[in-house]
């Protein structure tokens, strides 16, 4: 019976998308015939096709379709014959036009005037609302916030909705760690790696927007126990264009610079950044061993450390049209990133046997290369929204990290010194294809199909050396059974359905399919068993939406979503930089499934007012979560592991108002209330979180603008413990030059505090601990921005991120 009812949101979707269409076809019969007008919108000055114009059929005061010009400007809608409309274009930054007398057997071409040349002296500026809303996800524009021309995406973050980012760069979604992210749209192996230090690679000025995805379709992978981030940067550009943006702080300075060319039939692009950083944290860590509940043990750790992190990369992107219909791209980019690290540290651990204490100075090296080459095709064939697009995909990356620990007495003796370099490599490959058909003539309902097929393959070679045998010897000995090769290999092929309904009654139905075949495991060179799994998933997805009237929008979503173990959750490589405190991967681990059921409501006043609420309930019965044991040494190890379930429930507010023309208010509520349990371990801790943020940006005269924004949480609950509360906060002025081609941001951080603190306390039946970090976060820096170039700067979505993503018409400043 359990079985049965297992599988029964799977029928009920099977069911969906193969009865849905003939019903909706159903529904159609009998309606007036209709016709296509097909038109192209250029500009006035140089025939220049414009994308993204908005072309709307009106009648007798109605608006009866609206559609967005396509890349070269191409439009095409449907009218009934009963009908005699008109043609309104509008884009921002040009004269509106208005059509009439309009025939199916003509093609339009509209030529809209630019307001620049029309009004001479005047500037007319488009104002970009910084949050939009849609019914699977909320849109954050990066260029509507000063401060985001300093810093790096880890800052740019903090102000996006439904993402909080701790005092130590770990970002989370609704409390969850486990976040795909996506580069334009595209998955990227840098993302995958290590989310935390990849994002400190990416300077915030070079970022356009952030689309937080929280009920995706069965398009997207299943990876991603919480949901999508999809980062979209700067790339998409008409004519001639470039960009420079240079920023300078006390501690972080960064780079980027762009250049793109357009021609009829080929698209050029170029992007660099460089960005350094610098992070330090002093830290108490007082730590109680048990046994029985009684103690057995103190130990207590008082740390200095310091990041100095260091990144760059380089893309190059190509795009050749040979025709209005076919697209072909080609991308070509480079990671670098380096985060060294030293710490010095004093240590004292005493139990019934042990009195030891003494001072430990560490250095760690950590670095990677990465390397990816993507190809993409897209086809659009006569039908509205029918098109094919292929991608694939191949990365290669260079991982190297090195931990030297050396101790001393407290009389200044070397006693003991340990070094563990990992070298690691690996190779990615992906192809996939993905099929849009549509159901009517409208091209708004359609059936959506693909494959997916990702091959993984990556070593990591990691040795031991220290002088245990020879106390106080710089004669390093390797310890053969703390050394090993691991080599990794995973295959995950997918393939899935979805359906989009959209009827004249305002609803949207979106049921989806999607089925994930996954076979990991890895060899070891040495005694470590070698281990397999083969495991597959069905994840149903499942949205309705109803848009009530002009201002009320509600939405129903069921998501299923999975996180796999990769290479750093599985590796058993020690981390031994603190003896004291181990930290390793676990190559026993399973994939986790979370299941996600959210109500939703949007209100879009006149005024500008929007106000986007939801509530939810996620559960997940076999959550990996990183657990702390301490042995009967005093020495504590952390390991991921499947031990725990995990439900909350929560709920979110974001609003966006206009107080005046100039002055604009942004603002959210974020809270949940988690349980968490682990009948293996015997531990549960259940408790509240809520964090909130807000920002407001006013507009001065003569170019100069101030924002202020802030954010703060009460902490994290995990499963042994909580944090305490963190926040943060910023200043920026800006001075727009050369009639906007230029502006100048001062930004200061943190001004009334030296550094953040914060507590972390952990309690399990071997050990309870506190640990207060002083994290110094005051800084302040100055950034300079200069767009330069005759060509017209489009700020749609990239040109890379075809179908991983839902496109979405964005319209430039």
């Amino acid at each position: 019976m359990f079985r049965v009812l297992k599988h029964f949101p799977i029928a009920i979707l099977f069911v969906s998308i193969l009865y849905l269409p003939s019903l909706y076809a159903q529904h159609q019969v009998g309606k007036n015939a209709v016709y296509e007008i097909k038109g192209k919108v250029v500009d006035a000055s140089n025939a220049l096709p414009i994308e993204h114009a908005t072309v709307s059929l009106i009648s007798a005061g109605k608006v009866l379709q609206t559609v967005t010009t396509d890349l070269r400007g191409g439009f095409k809608l449907v009218m009934p014959q009963t009908e005699s409309p008109s043609i309104l274009v509008t884009y921002v930054g040009y004269e509106s036009q208005l059509s009439k007398s309009i025939t199916s057997s003509k093609v339009l071409e509209v030529r809209l005037v630019s307001q620049y040349q029309s009004l001479e002296e005047i500037v007319v500026k488009g104002k970009r609302k910084p949050i939009r809303f849609k019914s699977d996800k909320l849109i954050y524009d990066a260029g509507s916030d000063i401060s985001n021309k300093a810093g790096s995406a880890v800052d740019l973050l903090r102000k996006v909705p439904l993402l909080t980012v701790g005092s130590n760069g770990e970002l989370r979604m609704r409390g969850n760690t486990n976040i795909k992210v996506l580069l334009n749209g595209i998955p990227s192996g840098i993302m995958a790696k290590n989310l935390k230090d990849a994002l400190k690679m990416i300077p915030a000025s070079s970022i356009k927007s952030v689309e937080v995805i929280t009920s995706p379709s069965a398009k997207y992978e299943a990876e991603g126990a919480a949901g999508i981030i999809n980062i979209i940067t700067k790339k998409s550009i008409q004519g001639t264009h470039g960009s420079l943006d240079v920023s300078l702080g006390n501690l972080d300075q960064s780079g980027s610079g762009s250049w793109a060319m357009t021609t009829e039939k080929f698209d050029f692009n170029f992007n660099a950044t460089m960005n350094a950083e610098r992070e330090r944290n002093r830290s108490t860590l007082q730590r109680t061993s048990l046994s029985n509940g009684v103690s057995v043990g103190e130990l207590l750790q008082h740390n200095d450390a310091t990041e100095k992190d260091r990144g760059a990369s380089a893309s190059l992107g190509f795009v050749y049209r040979p025709d209005s219909s076919q697209k072909i791209g080609a991308d070509l980019s480079y990671w670098y990133g380096s985060w060294p690290a030293h710490s010095s540290l004093y240590n004292l651990f005493q139990d019934g046997n042990t009195y030891a204490e003494y001072n430990q100075f560490s250095q760690q090296q950590n670095s990677v290369k990465y390397y990816e080459l993507s190809l993409n095709y897209l086809k659009k064939f006569r039908h509205k929204s029918q098109e094919l697009q292929i991608i694939g995909l191949a990365a290669r990356s260079n991982d190297r990290s090195e931990y030297i620990t050396s101790q001393k007495e407290m009389s200044g003796v070397s006693s003991f010194k340990e070094k563990g370099p990992n070298k690691g490599d690996s190779w990615d490959f992906d192809f996939q294809a993905d099929y849009t058909h549509p159901i009517d003539a409208t091209g708004k309902n359609v059936i959506e199909t693909g494959m997916k097929l990702k091959r993984s393959n990556s070593s990591s070679l990691y040795t031991v050396f220290n002088n245990e045998h020879a106390p106080g010897s710089e004669e390093l000995v390797e310890i053969l059974s703390r050394s090993d090769k691991m080599d990794y290999y995973s295959t995950i092929l997918a393939g899935y359905m979805s359906l989009k309904i959209e009827t004249d009654d305002q609803w949207t139905i979106r049921p989806g399919i999607r089925f994930e075949t996954t076979v990991l495991g890895a060899h070891f060179r040495n005694s470590t068993p070698s281990f397999k799994s083969k495991f597959g998933n069905w994840v149903p997805t499942l949205l309705v939406a109803k848009k009530v009237n002009d201002h009320h929008e509600l939405k129903f979503a069921y998501t299923e979503r999975i996180r796999r173990p990769w290479i750093w959750d599985l590796n058993p490589y020690v981390n031994a930089s603190d003896p004291r405190n181990l930290l390793s991967g676990n190559p026993l681990l399973r994939p986790e499934r979370i299941r996600v059921v959210e109500l939703g409501h949007n209100y879009s006043a006149a005024s500008g007012f929007n106000l986007n609420s939801s509530v939810y309930y996620s559960t997940n019965n076999n959550s990996i979560e990183q657990l702390t044991v301490v042995d009967s040494l005093g020495i504590s190890r952390t390991t991921p592991s499947n031990i725990a379930t995990n439900k909350r429930l929560g709920a979110q507010v974001n609003l966006s108002m206009e107080l005046q023309s100039n002055w604009m208010l942004n603002g959210g509520l974020e809270l949940y209330y988690v349980w968490f349990r682990s009948p293996a371990l015997q531990v549960r801790n259940s408790n509240g979180f809520y964090a909130a943020n807000l920002s407001s940006s006013y507009g001065l005269s003569k170019g100069y603008s101030l924002q202020i924004s802030g954010d703060y949480s009460n902490g994290y609950v995990t499963l042994q413990g909580r944090n305490t509360a963190e926040w943060s906060y910023r200043f920026s002025a800006q001075k727009e030059l050369w009639n906007d081609r230029a502006s100048i941001v001062l930004t200061v951080s943190n001004p009334f505090q030296r550094a953040m603190k914060q507590r972390n306390m952990a309690v399990s039946p071997s050990f309870r601990s506190t640990t207060s970090n002083n994290y110094y976060n005051r800084s302040v820096s100055l950034s300079f921005s200069w767009k330069f170039g005759a060509g017209r700067q489009k700020e749609g979505t990239a040109e890379k991120s075809p179908r991983e993503m839902e496109h979405i018409p964005h319209r430039r400043k």
